[in-house]
């Protein structure tokens, strides 16, 4: 648990920061209001996810339109394009700490659903409400993040911040 989500929780931490910073508004709310830090968690692992993909063995043969998936064929499901489907959540692409009904798939579905994601979640609380009470007027620094090359994991390997 320790080795396995260390990677994910950092750039849970670092992607949420990041689109804080580029949405002004909802950085103020939570600003407002630190109670709503654990709907912005669930908003930011939609949004941002920290695996874009991963890899499983068909169960079973699957049709899914004209194509068949057959039984032990690998599939590849891409959560962070799950997680932007507009048939799955209404304006996919904005950024909304309120949003209802926030099922998404940052930490897989059924029997491979993430074993640590409540460690997460309280890591991400923990370092939100404490990054906000200690630097509570921090910006984006002008120029680029730099975002790691790796197709599987979302993460940053650069943010600078003033304050």
């Amino acid at each position: 648990l320790l080795v396995a989500g260390n990677e994910t929780t950092t750039n849970l931490i670092g992607n949420g920061l990041l689109t804080l910073l580029y949405h002004p508004d909802q950085l103020a709310l939570l600003r407002a209001d630190l109670s709503l830090i654990p709907g912005a968690i669930e908003e930011i692992l939609r949004y941002e996810s920290p695996i874009q993909y991963t890899s499983r063995l068909a169960p079973t043969d699957w049709q899914i339109g004209e194509k068949t998936i057959r039984k032990h064929e690998a599939v590849i499901a891409v959560m962070g394009a799950a997680n932007r489907d507009p048939e799955r959540f209404p304006a996919p692409d904005r950024f909304d700490i309120h949003r209802q009904d926030n099922r998404h798939l940052a930490f897989a579905w059924g029997p491979h659903f993430c074993f640590g994601a409540p460690l997460a979640r309280v890591e991400g609380q923990v370092a939100f409400e404490t990054l906000l009470r200690r630097i509570p007027e921090m910006k984006p620094e002008p120029g680029p993040s730099m975002w790691r090359e790796n197709l599987s994991f979302r993460g940053l390997t650069t943010l600078q911040i003033t304050f």
